[in-house]
């Protein structure tokens, strides 16, 4: 029942019957009608426990009001009559066994510290079912469904001979563009290995870029530069959001960049051990904690060093799909003095170019956008961002993201991407569970942390010796 009410207040769309009943229902407490403590005024914000009792109050009203709104619209039914059969079983069975039970906990009969009622689970049902149907944490990791617009009787000749074309020329013609690019990769890398030392690094720097604006090629990729990189000062780092891997190849094809981020293995390996090897990368392991005091020190080092190209941070720590900008790592904010924003947003008209790693290996990646007509993409570098004297490295971080969020068109959302890869934290689910204990020990006492398993939790023995509301221990009468 209360997963339907849930489902009634946050469906979208005007069909529903229940949602402005429920929504109403939730926000105020008109009509004026008497409860146990007193007449709730019209317009009076609910507490919790009235408010799921307005909610079945709403539901109840709408399951008897045959002048709701279209019933076949909301629910898919496409018989009124089936569907009025359906709120009459509904009324009679569910609702009422509800109201009932809802009456009963709102009597003055009912021990509201000695029964465990309907009312104690409806603000964490609620909460459960807000985070089911409002999941904004899987979103930022799910490619949008693209809709076939143009599977028609007179479009479907076309799409099937563009299909032959990318397939059967483009791709064929891109892997050779690819192929004879890396042939002369490798030429030119030998050549420069010949060189001198003092005159290597130049013409290793060079071969990088060839290497990426032949990948740019390959995909016939339209990179659109707005404004220009700020000139190299002592202590700066670039900052930009993460889509893919790709994202390094549209920067590198026109600007000289250091690049800090994951260290792969594979095909990515292979580029990041060899064809970005001149370019002062930083490398490391997000599986390993003992690497984070390392690699501050080395970036701490490069962003000093002004002999070296600017460095690339992505602080999202992932991939995200273009369409959301989750939370930025602060450690690139403690260590440079000087942060420049780079916005990337990519046109999904042709391809997606977000990288789900988890669903996708890195080849089938770049086949996707060898098989596409184009990659297009805007890049915008932001004016350099300093700390301010009253902020901390957090807001500094918050601050640079909702930046590159509104220039691009993101959206914010507060999550770490990191739970990507990681179960949450057991000090966040010991909190969680903390939050809920104490509310039972403020509703019912401290006679229950004495009692079953439940004594066992450590979280437990804590509210066991503060009591219910901070008050000392009672003594329990089990």
């Amino acid at each position: 029942f209360l997963f339907f009410v849930c489902w009634a207040h946050f469906r979208k769309g005007p069909g529903c019957p229940l949602r402005g009943r429920v929504s109403a229902a939730m926000s105020t407490g008109s009509p004026a009608r008497e409860t146990r403590g007193g007449t709730t005024a019209p317009g009076t914000p609910l507490s919790p426990s009235r408010a799921g009792h307005a909610v079945a109050m709403a539901a109840a009203a709408a399951a008897q009001d045959r002048h709701a709104a279209p019933a076949a619209e909301g629910f898919g039914v496409q018989d009124e009559g089936e569907m009025e059969q359906w709120m009459k079983a509904f009324t009679d069975g569910w609702i009422d066994e509800v109201r009932k039970q809802l009456d009963k906990e709102e009597s003055g009969a009912y021990s509201r510290t000695t029964e465990f009622g309907f009312l104690d689970i409806a603000p964490y049902a609620r909460s459960g079912v807000e985070a089911v149907v409002s999941d904004s944490f899987t979103q930022c990791f799910v490619s949008r469904r693209r809709v076939r617009w143009n599977w028609n009787f007179y479009l479907a000749p076309l799409y099937v001979l563009s299909v032959v074309v990318r397939y059967g020329v483009l791709v064929p013609l891109r892997l050779l563009i690819v192929a004879v690019g890396m042939l002369l990769f490798g030429v030119m890398l030998l050549v420069a290995y010949a060189l001198p030392r003092s005159q290597r690094r130049r013409l290793q720097e060079f071969t990088v870029r060839f290497v990426a604006n032949v990948f740019l090629l390959s995909w016939c990729a339209v990179v659109h530069e707005h404004n220009l990189p700020p000139l190299r000062e002592a202590g700066q780092v670039y900052v930009a959001n993460h889509t893919s891997v790709i994202d390094i190849v549209m920067l590198l094809g026109r600007s000289k960049l250091s690049i800090t981020g994951q260290a792969h293995g594979g095909v990515i390996g292979f580029f990041q051990n060899y064809v970005l090897e001149p370019m002062h990368n930083v490398w490391f392991d997000r599986m390993q904690s003992r690497d984070r005091a390392h690699v501050a020190q080395k970036i701490r080092e490069h962003v000093a060093d002004v002999s070296k190209p600017p460095l690339l941070v992505f602080p999202e720590g992932t991939c995200v799909n273009n369409e959301h900008i989750v939370m930025f790592k602060r450690g690139a904010f403690e260590l440079a003095t000087s942060v420049v924003p780079v916005a990337i947003k990519y046109n999904k008209t042709f391809v997606d170019a977000f990288w789900n790693s988890r669903g996708q290996s890195f080849p089938a990646h770049l086949f996707s956008l060898w098989s596409a007509w184009a990659v297009v993409c805007d890049v915008w570098y932001l004016e350099p961002q300093y700390r301010r004297e009253d902020e901390t490295s957090i807001h500094f971080a918050q601050r640079v993201k909702e930046l590159i969020a509104k220039q691009a068109g993101l959206t914010s959302v507060p999550w770490d991407g990191y739970l990507k890869y990681f179960k949450p934290k057991p000090e966040y689910l010991a909190a969680r569970k903390a939050l809920y204990e104490s509310v039972l020990i403020d509703r019912f006492g401290s006679d229950i942390v004495r009692s079953g398993e439940s004594a066992k939790s450590p979280s437990l023995r804590r509210l066991r010796q503060r009591g219910p509301r901070g008050r000392e221990p009672q003594e329990a009468n089990v």
